[in-house]
Protein backbone atom coordinates (compact mmCIF):
# COMPACT_ATOMS: atom_id res chain seq x y z
CA UNK A 1 0.00 0.00 0.00
CA UNK A 2 1.44 3.14 -0.62
CA UNK A 3 0.54 6.43 0.83
CA UNK A 4 1.59 9.86 -0.66
CA UNK A 5 2.47 12.73 1.61
CA UNK A 6 3.61 15.90 1.83
CA UNK A 7 5.93 16.38 4.92
CA UNK A 8 9.01 18.55 6.27
CA UNK A 9 10.79 15.83 7.97
CA UNK A 10 13.53 16.27 10.30
CA UNK A 11 15.81 13.16 11.26
CA UNK A 12 18.69 13.00 13.71
CA UNK A 13 21.28 10.68 14.44
CA UNK A 14 22.83 9.17 16.98
CA UNK A 15 26.72 9.64 15.87
CA UNK A 16 26.02 13.04 14.28
CA UNK A 17 22.97 14.94 13.07
CA UNK A 18 21.20 15.07 9.34
CA UNK A 19 19.08 17.64 8.65
CA UNK A 20 17.08 16.87 5.58
CA UNK A 21 14.01 18.96 4.35
CA UNK A 22 11.67 18.03 1.50
CA UNK A 23 8.60 18.45 -0.34
CA UNK A 24 6.25 15.63 -1.29
CA UNK A 25 7.51 12.33 -0.27
CA UNK A 26 6.45 8.87 -0.65
CA UNK A 27 6.26 6.47 1.84
CA UNK A 28 5.98 2.80 1.84
CA UNK A 29 3.64 0.98 4.09
CA UNK A 30 6.08 -2.10 4.80
CA UNK A 31 7.21 -0.58 8.29
CA UNK A 32 5.48 2.41 8.65
CA UNK A 33 8.79 4.16 8.38
CA UNK A 34 9.51 6.87 5.74
CA UNK A 35 12.50 7.19 4.26
CA UNK A 36 14.27 10.40 2.67
CA UNK A 37 14.56 10.06 -0.67
CA UNK A 38 18.26 11.13 -1.58
CA UNK A 39 19.03 14.65 -3.45
CA UNK A 40 20.41 18.28 -3.32
CA UNK A 41 18.47 19.09 -0.24
CA UNK A 42 19.98 17.00 2.03
CA UNK A 43 22.97 17.85 4.71
CA UNK A 44 25.16 15.94 7.04
CA UNK A 45 26.56 17.67 9.63
CA UNK A 46 30.14 16.35 11.37
CA UNK A 47 29.89 14.26 14.47
CA UNK A 48 28.63 16.57 17.79
CA UNK A 49 27.60 19.47 15.59
CA UNK A 50 23.83 19.63 16.88
CA UNK A 51 20.77 20.75 13.82
CA UNK A 52 21.40 24.35 15.45
CA UNK A 53 24.82 24.71 13.79
CA UNK A 54 23.61 23.30 10.47
CA UNK A 55 20.79 25.99 10.42
CA UNK A 56 22.67 28.75 11.03
CA UNK A 57 25.11 28.23 8.46
CA UNK A 58 22.82 28.91 6.18
CA UNK A 59 21.41 31.64 6.82
CA UNK A 60 24.62 34.07 6.24
CA UNK A 61 25.94 37.36 8.04
CA UNK A 62 23.76 39.14 10.22
CA UNK A 63 23.48 43.16 8.84
CA UNK A 64 24.70 45.99 11.15
CA UNK A 65 22.11 47.55 12.84
CA UNK A 66 21.08 50.93 11.41
CA UNK A 67 22.58 54.15 12.59
CA UNK A 68 20.32 56.18 15.14
CA UNK A 69 20.23 59.82 15.08
CA UNK A 70 17.67 62.13 16.25
CA UNK A 71 17.26 64.80 13.52
CA UNK A 72 16.17 68.25 14.76
CA UNK A 73 15.33 71.84 13.24
CA UNK A 74 15.33 75.04 15.09
CA UNK A 75 14.79 78.28 13.72
CA UNK A 76 12.58 81.24 13.62
CA UNK A 77 9.86 83.19 10.72
CA UNK A 78 8.95 86.40 10.27
CA UNK A 79 6.49 88.42 7.85
CA UNK A 80 6.59 92.28 7.35
CA UNK A 81 4.16 93.06 4.66
CA UNK A 82 4.53 91.11 1.66
CA UNK A 83 8.10 89.36 2.41
CA UNK A 84 8.57 86.18 4.73
CA UNK A 85 12.32 85.99 6.44
CA UNK A 86 12.70 82.29 7.41
CA UNK A 87 16.10 81.22 9.35
CA UNK A 88 16.46 77.40 10.70
CA UNK A 89 19.49 75.37 11.83
CA UNK A 90 19.46 71.76 11.60
CA UNK A 91 21.42 69.77 14.72
CA UNK A 92 21.85 66.19 15.15
CA UNK A 93 20.95 65.30 18.94
CA UNK A 94 23.18 61.43 18.36
CA UNK A 95 23.86 59.18 19.42
CA UNK A 96 25.20 58.76 15.86
CA UNK A 97 26.75 61.13 13.16
CA UNK A 98 24.50 61.88 10.11
CA UNK A 99 26.71 61.20 6.77
CA UNK A 100 24.32 63.56 4.63
CA UNK A 101 20.79 65.44 4.83
CA UNK A 102 18.59 67.97 3.72
CA UNK A 103 15.34 69.35 4.43
CA UNK A 104 12.28 70.76 2.64
CA UNK A 105 10.96 74.06 3.49
CA UNK A 106 7.09 75.06 1.79
CA UNK A 107 4.41 77.80 2.71
CA UNK A 108 0.73 78.31 2.21
CA UNK A 109 0.96 81.58 0.66
CA UNK A 110 1.50 82.22 -3.00
CA UNK A 111 5.12 83.72 -3.70
CA UNK A 112 5.78 86.93 -6.17
CA UNK A 113 8.78 84.74 -7.70
CA UNK A 114 11.42 86.48 -5.98
CA UNK A 115 12.79 84.00 -3.19
CA UNK A 116 16.43 84.66 -1.96
CA UNK A 117 17.65 81.18 -1.38
CA UNK A 118 20.95 80.25 0.96
CA UNK A 119 23.67 78.05 -0.96
CA UNK A 120 22.57 74.69 -1.37
CA UNK A 121 19.29 75.17 -1.80
CA UNK A 122 16.71 74.85 -4.93
CA UNK A 123 12.74 75.67 -5.62
CA UNK A 124 11.52 71.85 -6.21
CA UNK A 125 8.04 74.21 -6.40
CA UNK A 126 5.91 77.42 -7.03
CA UNK A 127 5.87 77.06 -2.94
CA UNK A 128 8.58 74.69 -1.75
CA UNK A 129 12.59 74.63 -1.27
CA UNK A 130 14.69 71.65 -0.73
CA UNK A 131 17.98 72.64 0.85
CA UNK A 132 21.24 70.25 1.42
CA UNK A 133 22.84 70.39 4.95
CA UNK A 134 25.34 68.41 4.45
CA UNK A 135 26.84 66.33 7.28
CA UNK A 136 26.23 66.36 10.56
CA UNK A 137 28.20 65.86 13.59
CA UNK A 138 26.31 64.27 16.61
CA UNK A 139 25.83 66.59 19.68
CA UNK A 140 26.52 69.85 17.13
CA UNK A 141 24.38 71.89 14.97
CA UNK A 142 25.08 72.46 11.27
CA UNK A 143 25.19 76.05 9.53
CA UNK A 144 21.90 78.19 9.58
CA UNK A 145 19.89 78.59 6.23
CA UNK A 146 18.13 81.56 5.37
CA UNK A 147 15.48 81.78 3.00
CA UNK A 148 13.46 85.28 1.34
CA UNK A 149 10.34 84.94 0.40
CA UNK A 150 8.37 87.34 -1.60
CA UNK A 151 4.91 86.97 -0.95
CA UNK A 152 2.61 87.75 -4.17
CA UNK A 153 -0.04 89.62 -1.84
CA UNK A 154 0.24 90.43 1.66
CA UNK A 155 -1.17 87.03 3.50
CA UNK A 156 -3.38 87.37 6.94
CA UNK A 157 -1.19 84.11 7.75
CA UNK A 158 0.73 81.99 6.43
CA UNK A 159 1.50 77.87 7.24
CA UNK A 160 5.39 77.12 7.10
CA UNK A 161 6.08 73.18 6.99
CA UNK A 162 9.83 72.38 7.64
CA UNK A 163 10.69 68.93 7.71
CA UNK A 164 13.39 66.01 7.04
CA UNK A 165 13.92 65.37 3.07
CA UNK A 166 16.31 62.95 3.53
CA UNK A 167 18.32 61.90 6.35
CA UNK A 168 21.30 60.11 5.22
CA UNK A 169 19.83 56.58 5.69
CA UNK A 170 20.00 56.78 9.52
CA UNK A 171 16.95 56.09 12.05
CA UNK A 172 15.47 58.61 13.30
CA UNK A 173 13.68 58.01 16.90
CA UNK A 174 12.14 61.17 17.39
CA UNK A 175 10.46 62.54 14.26
CA UNK A 176 8.26 65.41 16.36
CA UNK A 177 11.69 67.95 16.15
CA UNK A 178 12.26 67.55 12.50
CA UNK A 179 8.36 68.02 11.07
CA UNK A 180 7.12 71.17 11.97
CA UNK A 181 3.97 73.22 11.18
CA UNK A 182 4.51 76.86 12.26
CA UNK A 183 1.28 79.16 11.72
CA UNK A 184 3.27 83.08 10.89
CA UNK A 185 0.65 86.08 11.27
CA UNK A 186 2.04 89.40 9.56
CA UNK A 187 2.65 91.28 12.75
CA UNK A 188 6.39 91.62 11.72
CA UNK A 189 6.95 89.40 15.11
CA UNK A 190 9.01 86.53 14.98
CA UNK A 191 7.74 82.91 15.34
CA UNK A 192 10.22 80.41 16.77
CA UNK A 193 10.14 76.99 16.04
Amino acid sequence: MRVRTRAWLLLFGCAGGVLWAGGPAQAAGRSGSASPAPGPRSAAAAPGVGSAAVAASHTGPVPAPTPRADLAFHGHAVIDGDRMEVRLTPRDHGPAAVPEASVRVRWSAGSGGAVTLSPGCARTGARTVVCGIGALVAGQAGEEIRLGVRLRVPAPEVTLEVETAWNGGVTDPDRTNDRLRVLVLPTGDEYSF
